[in-house]
């Protein structure tokens, strides 16, 4: 807001709109004016001005319909409205307020009120400006946030010929609380996982760094992946159980040179597992959450990696996008889109299932894939 405030006086009597200047320039306020409703509407967004006073009867435009077509313009930013009215009836009134006036004064205008009225639409304009600026800074922090998140995602390490490993992960808003991760082994072989963090915004994003740092520091530290789950869970416990945070994992451990595929999970949606077109939901009986209880063991299963065969992870994103009347992908959807898929990759394909069938839905999760699988010789 200016220093001092600019206020439009929009009023066609031409003895009105004097002593009004007057008394708004004796209270130290810079005032600009029109003499009509179509003056007074080019005056607003030449001029931008901090406050306006308007009056409803004037000639070649009434002042409801200058309000309407000021508070419906986009591009304008917010110009508090102070409508002024010889009509002190009910319905008169509410018909301002409807039209968007944020206050109004009677005629003939008492100074006293004018000058309390103005201060008090000022305030609120002076708080919207604040508000807006720092929403402002918010937006450009939180894009920095983004690019700062996007330096988690890993490189994928080189395979053995017909080996192949491809992830996705997109957040619903700036940063997301979706993690995924592949980490080469001293002995070849490959950790990787896709985990979710309850909750979404910032702090899902901190506690999803802290999460992907103290996998890959225990990584190098514990052969089996249940011993290696258990320290991280004991830390993220201990990390964010007071706040009620938790997360959600499936971890695997993939072996290049046999294929074998050991793999926990924690809370998190069953990986896939499709073999020439025809996929499973592999479940596990052990499993609760990251972060929920101190002390937990979870259940190791194994499958094997074999041509045409794919191991596909993924986050409920997947499985809880929903379309325009709120209705969810689910499960059914996922396996009729991997159906029939004649060779391995599927994730792309279950991308583009998600987004077609959101449309243009808000988008309401994180959405994360992770796909490892043998090509067909």
């Amino acid at each position: 807001m200016r220093k001092p405030p600019l206020i439009l006086v929009v009023e066609d009597h031409t003895a009105s709109l004097d002593i009004l200047k007057a008394r708004l320039s004796a209270n130290n306020y810079e005032v600009i004016t029109a003499t009509d409703g179509v003056e007074g509407l080019d005056q607003a967004k030449k001029q931008l001005p901090d406050l306006i006073l308007l009056d409803i009867m004037m000639p070649k435009m009434d002042g409801l319909e200058v309000c309407r077509r000021i508070k419906h313009d986009a591009s304008l930013p917010f110009m508090p409205i102070i409508l002024i009215t010889a009509k002190t009836d009910s319905k008169d009134v509410v018909a301002g307020l409807e039209a968007g006036g944020d206050e109004y004064l009677a005629k003939p205008v008492d100074h006293s009120s004018l000058v309390a009225r103005v201060k008090s639409m000022l305030r609120i304009k002076e708080l919207h400006d604040m508000v807006l600026e720092q929403s402002n800074q918010m937006k450009l922090q939180l894009k920095t946030a983004t690019k700062v998140q996007s330096l988690f995602w890993p490189k994928i390490p080189p395979l053995p010929e017909h080996l192949n490993i491809w992830a996705f992960s997109e957040p619903a808003s700036y940063v997301g609380g979706d993690l995924y991760d592949i980490i080469p082994l001293p002995d070849q072989s490959i950790l990787a996982y896709v985990a979710d963090i309850s909750g979404k915004g910032v702090a899902a994003a901190l506690i999803m760094a802290a999460l992907s740092t103290k996998i890959r520091t225990e990584a190098l530290l514990h052969e089996n992946i249940n011993d290696l789950l258990q320290t991280v869970n004991t830390s993220m416990y201990r990390l964010t159980s007071d706040e009620g945070y938790f997360a959600t994992i499936v971890l695997i451990r993939f072996f290049p040179l046999s294929g074998e595929i050991h793999f926990i999970r924690a809370g998190h949606p069953n990986p896939l597992w499709i073999v020439d077109g025809k996929s499973e939901l592999i479940s596990t009986l052990k499993g609760i959450s990251l972060g929920v209880v101190e002390q937990v063991s979870y259940e190791i299963q194994k499958v094997k990696l074999i041509p045409g065969s794919s191991f596909l992870l993924f986050s409920d994103g997947v499985i809880e996008a929903e379309n325009k009347d709120q209705e969810m992908f689910g499960y059914d959807s996922l396996t009729e889109c991997i159906t029939g898929l004649p060779i391995p990759p599927c994730g792309e394909s279950l991308v583009s299932a998600v987004k077609s069938w959101r449309g243009r839905a808000e988008v309401n999760d994180d959405l994360t894939i992770l796909e490892i699988w043998h090509n067909k010789v």
